[in-house]
């Protein structure tokens, strides 16, 4: 068997691909596309336990009790998908909650900042009223 290896400029290239789309945008793309294997996987559990039901009925003259015992491994297949795929949901949850904290405390961050910026400002235009005053104040002294 054998492996394809992408070349480093084919994956500096998805880098700088990948590095001009926006992080929120590439992990709610992450998270489509996972939720579409999810269901793709549901799709082929579905699938499965119609087949394991077609077999079963064509089983079923064999063993009286065959047919139970392989009807409850596969609603227990069935069950640890669906476990999956609630975990699968809950792990994509944290990661957005933990994005949405990154980005709220920056900009809690932001907002600080910019009091800063405008405490400096009002300052600044108070010296550079008072400085116009004394220019005024010394030009009528001449």
């Amino acid at each position: 068997m054998t492996v394809n290896n992408p070349h480093q400029d084919d994956v500096s290239g998805l880098e700088g691909r990948l590095a001009d789309i926006p992080r929120n945008r590439l992990v709610e793309e992450v998270i489509s596309r996972w939720n579409d294997i999810i269901r793709l996987e549901g799709d082929v559990a579905a699938l499965r336990r119609r087949l394991r039901e077609a077999e079963l009925l064509a089983q079923s003259a064999d063993s009286p009790e065959r047919p139970l015992r392989e009807e409850l491994e596969e609603r227990v297949r069935v069950a640890g998908s669906r476990v999956a795929h609630l975990e699968r949901q809950l792990e994509n949850e944290r990661v957005r909650r933990e994005a949405d904290e990154v980005d709220a405390g920056r900009v809690a961050e932001l907002q600080e900042e910019n009091a800063r910026l405008m405490r400096n400002e009002e300052e600044l235009l108070l010296l550079v009223l008072d400085m116009e005053a004394q220019i005024d104040r010394l030009s009528k002294l001449e």
